[in-house]
């Protein structure tokens, strides 16, 4: 057995008070989980796939945060326990208090032998700040949105829509525009919300270290391993949770960034369209309005034979021409349509990269050692310094004791 040594009465107590803080920032993390990160207003048009998958991943989030909540609960439990134990002073207490915590990693060390460890740590919680998004309507969102009022309310797109819908049964408008009506400030907003979720995440993780940490490096023991071993478990594997929503961020805003680029090409092509073949066709359109309306009024009326056979000729004339623009304007439609395609394959892209942050708990994830390694070298709070790599960190949820 390990050398036998326990830290004050008084360091246990406090890093049972500093659990049981953190479980109160975790509650507020989950209740931002969601709210914030299952926002799904304003995913409509092309970004209506979309929807299926923001109520799933902050369902995800909110699993994994309640259980790391219960978790604390548990930890400040065994804690009281251990100090209790060891207030008896009594052999055979300090040999139950095996029983209190799993059994140690393999190859786990005692934080407590490591040398420099001693008093490395401390007890003082740390503000979890999760800054509201800024909002989904974004400068990038509101340029686009008035864009499309400017094409929707232009008198081209109006004139020309009844005469196109009357030659194939569709609406310009339905083809055109209603499927760019979605809020793509949206995706940026649940960047923002998983990027402080996982900051504030990471913040619990490395409060729990520090703490623990603290209370380890003055504690020797098989009690003392299977401590550090089991609140090694509990702050890399929240660690991972707070990787998993930097993927989640990363995923929203890759996608974010890719749409805009497609819809600002979208509406070119469209202001071009517009501009040229809907503009003729409204054109024809009014021609021919006004061209009945003349036949109507030369003076023989249309109960005349002469006026019938005018009136044909002209209609035909008129109708061959509007024909031949409806023609120009689907094929400048099923290359705008191509556009769509690739906004709608953007969101499917968003959906995919945010599944293979659950792909990735069954990873290899870092070692023990390179983990307590990150800790000594970088600091409790190593996931927020450069270099740490979220996507390889995720697997690390799997570390999660049960609770």
């Amino acid at each position: 057995m390990s050398h036998f040594q326990a830290p004050p009465q008084g360091d246990f107590h406090s890093y049972a008070d500093l659990t049981a803080k953190q479980a109160g920032h975790l509650d507020k993390i989950t209740q931002w989980s969601e709210a914030q990160c299952a926002h799904t207003d304003g995913l409509d048009g092309l970004l209506l796939l979309a929807r299926e998958i923001v109520p799933d991943v902050s369902h995800f989030f909110s699993g994994k945060l309640a259980q790391c909540r219960r978790g604390m609960g548990v930890v400040e439990d065994r804690v009281h326990r251990t100090s209790a134990d060891y207030a008896k002073a009594d052999d055979q207490a300090r040999s139950d208090l095996r029983t209190i915590y799993p059994d140690a990693l393999p190859h786990f060390p005692d934080i407590g032998s490591l040398p420099g460890a001693h008093r490395v740590g401390n007890y003082t919680d740390e503000d979890v700040p999760l800054k509201e998004p800024a909002g989904a309507e974004d400068d990038t969102e509101k340029n686009i949105h008035l864009q499309l009022l400017a094409l929707g309310r232009g008198s081209e797109l109006r004139g020309a829509d009844k005469v196109f819908t009357f030659c194939t049964g569709q609406s310009l408008v339905e083809l055109l525009l209603d499927p760019l009506v979605g809020k793509y400030g949206r995706l940026k907003y649940l960047h923002d919300a998983y990027d402080a979720m996982g900051d504030a995440v990471y913040t619990v993780a490395g409060t729990l270290r520090k703490g623990s940490w603290a209370l380890g490096s003055e504690w020797q023991g098989q009690a003392a391993q299977g401590f550090d071993s089991y609140l090694f478990r509990w702050t890399m594997g929240m660690g991972g949770i707070g990787d998993a929503a930097k993927e989640a961020a990363k995923a929203f805003k890759a996608g974010y960034e890719a749409i805009v680029v497609l819809v600002h090409a979208a509406l070119r092509e469209i202001d071009k369209l517009i501009k040229n073949e809907i503009r003729q066709l409204a054109e024809q359109a009014a021609e021919m309005a006004a061209g009945d309306a003349a036949i109507e009024t030369v003076g023989l009326g249309p109960e005349d034979p002469l006026a019938d056979i005018g009136a044909g000729v002209y209609t035909a004339y008129k109708l061959y021409k509007i024909y031949k623009i409806v023609r120009a304007v689907i094929t400048a439609i099923t290359l705008i349509e191509e556009i769509f395609q690739k906004i709608s394959e953007a969101v499917k892209a968003i959906q995919s990269d945010i599944r293979k942050i659950s792909e990735a708990l069954s990873s290899p994830m870092p070692s023990v050692g390179s983990l307590i390694n990150d800790v000594e070298q970088r600091g409790f709070e190593f996931e927020k310094s450069g270099g740490w790599s979220s996507a390889a960190g995720a697997a690390r949820i799997g570390l999660l004791p049960a609770a």
